[in-house]
């Protein structure tokens, strides 16, 4: 039996991908575990409940799905002269998560729930007299990440319930009982080998495709677009082509006289109506920004909730800035998430962080009529949800700018 399941067990191994089930987002690589477990006893045993030990390994197979192999120690105080009975178990399960879910509340955690089953081997020390049993196990628990601060290493907290049974081999396990279930609450750390293993890093975003690329000959970077001389703007609306290299240039592509941009828009300073205007954002002759929609990048989230990360307040802080300086902007302020949980949640998620985005602009000192939200969940997708590179993608928090 134990050569079986081990051999389950490597197989899994030669089947590994790239995946995210039952871990910390970003840790999506082998994992230990070490539990203490609370057994209800089936009650035809002539024993207390009984108390033990557990540690275990996984390994993940797809998004959701992953292999784990688990043993137990587990001791039992008999009625009848107060001695120990013993058991041991091994079990190979396959465990398989619901995506991450929370209650956008800085004091409650954020979870993966998730269910398992499997086949194993027990070992019953019963009275001084040890059976083999086959076993039996299903259940299903709740995975808690743990974040301290700017503290992660990928650890996380495991609540589980799992009924574990064990069928008779032609004698009587226990008691004259021909079959037993006993119940495991179990409580422990999960802990990602990030000593032997690297955890994934998000790819980068695929380039779009066209209909005639453009290969650099010395870089071998590929684009849609030529930009000959190298100053940020493309052939086609490049008005003033051959600008030497490191020369600051305005949106035609003509060089900046004075060469003073502080903001970085294209428009020198002594001309620009609209200072501080943050980065990508496109912008008229007078250097005000236009009527358009743009992706706040790096206006991120604490997963599964609306609680903005520091850099993303950063980022809001020059927004901030941007607005009181052209008070005739008004914004929509649209969440989208990627398609990972439930579409409902999803739904209410995206609305909350575009919620949280307005209510920290209005903190700035923002009008609050010159801002409304709008939540999309998951169903206006940049591109497919299949890949973890994809999905970090369809995160995002986008500003829809209307002059009045």
């Amino acid at each position: 039996m134990r050569k079986i399941l081990w051999g389950l067990f490597v197989a899994g191994a030669l089947w590994a991908q790239q995946a995210a089930a039952v871990n910390t987002e970003g840790y999506d690589i082998p994992y230990v575990t070490g539990s203490f477990t609370y057994e209800i006893s089936d009650g035809v045993r002539n024993s207390d409940n009984g108390k033990a030990f557990q540690v275990g390994g996984g390994l993940p197979l797809t998004e959701h799905g992953a292999v784990e192999l688990n043993y137990f120690g587990l001791s039992r105080r008999r009625n009848i002269d107060g001695n120990d009975d013993y058991q041991n178990g091994v079990f190979a399960n396959y465990v398989y998560d619901f995506g991450m879910f929370g209650f956008d509340q800085k004091y409650l955690p954020n979870f993966k729930p998730y269910v398992l089953g499997g086949l194993g081997y027990v070992l019953d020390d019963t009275s001084g007299s040890k059976h083999n049993h086959v076993g039996i196990d299903t259940g299903g628990g709740l995975l808690f990440p743990l974040h301290v601060g700017t503290w992660d290493w990928g650890w996380a907290v495991r609540t589980e319930a799992a009924v574990i049974g064990q069928l008779d081999r032609g004698h009587s396990v226990d008691d004259g009982a021909a079959t037993l279930w006993d119940w495991h609450l179990t409580i422990g750390l999960q802990i990602p080998l990030t000593p032997f293993f690297k955890p994934h890093q998000a790819a980068a975003p695929v380039q779009p495709e066209c209909a005639l690329a453009v290969v650099n000959p010395v870089t071998g970077r590929k684009d849609c677009v030529t930009d000959s001389d190298g100053d940020g703007v493309p052939d086609n609306l490049d008005q003033c082509p051959g600008t030497p290299p490191g020369t600051k240039v305005d949106e035609k592509g003509c060089p900046v006289e004075n060469g003073n941009d502080a903001d970085g828009d294209g428009v020198p300073d002594d001309i620009d109506q609209c200072p501080n205007t943050p980065h990508g954002v496109k912008v008229d002759a007078k250097g005000c920004a236009i009527e358009q929609t743009i992706v706040l990048q790096n206006v991120n989230f604490e997963t599964g909730s609306a609680v903005l990360t520091g850099q993303a307040t950063h980022v809001l802080d020059e927004i901030a800035s941007a607005l009181k300086g052209q008070p005739n902007i008004h914004v929509e302020i649209a969440g989208h998430t990627d398609s990972t949980g439930a579409p409902a949640f999803n739904m209410t998620l995206s609305q909350q962080r575009a919620e949280s985005v307005r209510q920290y602009l209005i903190g700035k000192g923002i009008d609050t009529a010159r801002m409304s939200t709008k939540g999309f969940g998951d169903t206006q997708p940049l591109v497919s949800n299949d890949s973890e590179a994809g999905r970090a993608q369809n995160r995002r928090v986008e500003f829809k700018i209307q002059l009045n």
